[in-house]
């Protein structure tokens, strides 16, 4: 597909790109560096030839995931426009080039999971409780998805992430449908206004495919032996041709955490939709374009950005491994930006590189006290931490750990210190143990994350309490000698 930028270019005076990731109908992913915040980012941009309304779809997609602050929701860092010098023998005139940039993701699409074959019943409803769960942050927010899906769907080793929120605001009444179309509610096909009940039909055509094997269908096919059948009978409600009879994406994501045994955050930005609300095809629209957003409830990802290369904090908080209960294979990372791209909407998929952090975050040399509780020493362990505030709420907020082995030898057991400031405290963790005293934390390693191989990272989460300011830890120690 013909290029519109190349290797070297620079949008905005800011974002170097350095490689083409993967490309679609109407876009193209890059990889860059954000020279301002240096970090790695992914940047998608459109391909030759593209619409005129791809502009503002790119820019309604970037407001819309800037305006929602949830662990499975896909951050968007920015959207920007800039003047693209002419290539020979690609067009003749210069042009205003739209862009939105996004985060690296590690892992995998839920397509390309279930191209190896159906998932067990419990890893397949712990998947689709945290899309669900993503999905009542965005209807709360007054957004509909519109193309839930697999491609749509990114598997990371924490988590998981809802892509591309390119199509939420296209929509106009009597306009065409969009979305991919084995996935679509079929009050839509008959010419309904999108509303959350669409994304719950779709989010059952997953649930059902995750479970089967089979192809994409609007009904519930046979499930195979031991599915619960609290998770049968919502399948089932979930393709219900009456969207009234749907149940609302917050009750969907609990049933389905509670069969799985995984444990959900309670997001403001959802708190006050009531459970039992039935939410039907006109009860909330999909915004038209140009519709003012809300404004965010809390910090949004791109408020305090991952550092570079980092595969931001994906899934909501789990007391045990990942689902399926087996420790994330060692893989080359997968790096994926949801991308706008074509009639089927299909997401990009793109093999990139991560590298270690170097941010603003990551902890560097400190002057001050060892912290409480562990071993003040002289000794400089060889690694980097980078600490991440995912969103924030009155008396509440979320933050994502990241160690970075920076030494010649595997870590086997680690052991983070560090004090939280202002009084805050952890209330729930996920990917670790942790025990708190006064400010002190000490967490400790998962079964399934204890190792970390030279130049290899781990993560983990964590929901806190704080009762006064918002101020970030300032120096770490790893298995008793401190972190730079």
């Amino acid at each position: 597909m013909p290029e519109i930028v190349a290797p070297g270019d620079r949008l905005g005076e800011r974002y170097l790109l350095e490689a083409p990731l993967g490309a679609g109908g109407m876009a193209t992913v890059w990889r860059a560096t954000d020279l301002v915040l240096d970090r790695a980012v992914a940047v998608k941009v459109p391909a030759e030839g593209w619409p005129e309304d791809l502009a503002r779809r790119f820019r309604e997609e970037a407001k819309a995931a800037a305006g929602l602050a949830h662990p499975s929701i896909t951050g968007v860092y920015d959207y920007g426009e800039d003047d693209v010098t002419p290539r020979t023998g690609r067009y003749a005139q210069r042009r205003r080039v739209p862009y939105v940039v996004m985060e690296l993701l590690d892992g995998e699409t839920l397509a390309a999971r279930l191209e190896r074959g159906p998932m067990p019943w419990r890893e397949a409803a712990a998947v689709c409780a945290r899309i669900a769960d993503a999905l009542a942050a965005a209807h709360a927010a007054g957004i509909v998805h519109r193309d839930i899906k697999p491609a749509n769907v990114f598997l990371t080793p924490v988590g998981v992430k809802v892509l591309d929120f390119g199509i939420a605001f296209t929509g106009t009444p009597g306009g065409p449908v969009l979305g991919t179309p084995a996935y679509v509610a079929p009050e839509l096909l008959a010419g309904a206004e999108p509303g959350p009940s669409a994304d719950v039909f779709s989010l059952g055509v997953v649930l059902n495919q995750a479970l089967t094997g089979d192809a994409p269908a609007p009904v519930a096919g046979a499930l195979p032996d031991g599915v619960p059948a609290q998770v049968a009978d919502l399948c089932r409600r979930c393709l219900d041709e009456d969207p009234g009879a749907r149940p609302a994406a917050p009750e969907a994501a609990r049933i389905l955490a509670a069969a799985a045994g995984v444990q959900l955050a309670a997001f403001p930005q959802h708190a006050q939709v009531a459970d039992e609300r039935r939410e039907g095809a006109g009860d909330s629209p999909t915004r038209v374009l140009d519709e003012p957003l809300p404004e965010p409830s809390g910090e949004s990802a791109a408020a305090s950005a991952p550092v570079l290369g980092e595969a931001p904090q994906a899934g909501p908080p789990q007391t045990g491994p990942p689902p399926g209960g087996r420790p994330v294979p060692s893989r080359r990372p997968l790096v994926i930006a949801g991308a706008a791209v074509g009639a089927a909407g299909l997401a990009a998929l793109l093999i990139g590189v991560l590298t270690p952090d170097s941010s603003p975050d990551a902890a560097g040399p400190s002057k001050g006290p060892a912290p409480s509780g562990t071993s003040a020493t002289a000794a400089v362990t060889a690694c980097s931490v980078a600490y991440r505030i995912d969103g924030s709420w009155p008396q509440g907020f979320q933050a994502t750990v990241r160690i970075t082995n920076l030494g010649t030898a595997a870590i086997d057991g680690w052991r983070l210190g560090f004090d939280l400031p202002d009084g805050q405290s952890i209330t729930q963790v996920w990917n670790a143990g942790q025990r708190q005293d006064g400010a002190s934390v000490t967490v400790t390693a998962a079964d399934w994350n204890r190792s970390i191989p030279p130049r290899g990272t781990v993560e983990f989460g964590f929901l806190g309490r704080r009762d006064g300011g918002g101020g970030r830890p300032s120096r770490f120690t790893l298995n008793g000698g401190e972190c730079r």
